[in-house]
């Protein structure tokens, strides 16, 4: 128990770090969810896809297509902002959803750490 809250507790550092950082946001959550004319945006309509597969606990297959997104598009850094809101939101999740669901706190910070790397930062 106390392990597993430790995990949560460095996934959550970790990613509102990044999101501190490079995006000057104290939350994880993606925020451009509608353009300036109130149309969903591309990277929104992303974001809500992932989370309605998550909390469908297709978990994997969501994080599958956000991977398949950011390596077809050169590594948008929205793609980033919508990976800091994925992780974060899974990072959310009790226990059990997760497990139910065949995913781990272990597979969110590897998963975070696998956009780092493509992003270039790793060392962060």
């Amino acid at each position: 128990m106390l392990e597993n809250d430790y995990l949560i507790r460095q996934i959550d550092m970790m990613i509102r770090f990044v999101a501190g950082m490079l995006f000057k946001k104290d939350t994880t959550v993606y925020r451009n969810i509608k353009d300036e004319k109130g149309n969903i945006t591309d990277t929104g309509k992303l974001c809500l896809q992932l989370r309605a597969l998550a909390d469908e606990g297709q978990i994997g297959k969501a994080e599958d297509l956000l991977f398949a997104k950011i390596e077809s598009s050169n590594s948008n850094t929205e793609l980033l902002e919508a990976a800091l809101d994925f992780y974060g939101y899974l990072n959310e999740m009790p226990d059990a959803f997760l497990e139910d669901s065949d995913f781990s706190r272990t597979e969110i910070s590897q998963g975070f750490s696998d956009v780092k790397k493509i992003y270039g930062l790793e060392q962060m």
